[in-house]
């Protein structure tokens, strides 16, 4: 099972690709929980973020397999207002991201 479409899948795909693998697709949810509550139902392998795995409500019911190599990894953006840079948790979150080092813009 692969995403419908979005970041995951079009890295997946050039996973595939690289590998001159055409993966037999039973499904493409749009969403990634809707994908993984398939696979814990035994309907299939997935492929989502990590993040999205470590926090979802089947994650005790899941396995990862190891790939070799593993697919490329992608940014993640993080958006805020800038009046909610004012609220305590939104400003530590925002002060964690900026310590990663390619750290957030204040645009507009």
């Amino acid at each position: 099972m692969l995403p419908h479409r979005g970041l995951v899948r079009e890295a997946a795909d050039r996973w595939f690709r690289a590998r001159g693998t055409v993966p037999d697709v039973a499904c493409e949810p749009d969403g990634h929980e809707g994908l993984l509550t398939l696979v814990a139902l035994g309907c299939g392998t997935g492929v989502v973020p990590s993040l999205v795995l470590e926090h979802s409500a089947v994650r005790d019911r899941l396995s990862v397999l190891p790939a070799d190599p593993p697919p490329e990894d992608f940014p993640i953006g993080l958006c805020v207002r800038r009046a909610d840079l004012r609220r305590p948790s939104v400003a530590a979150l925002w002060s964690l991201t900026a310590s990663q080092g390619s750290g957030p813009s204040a645009e507009k």
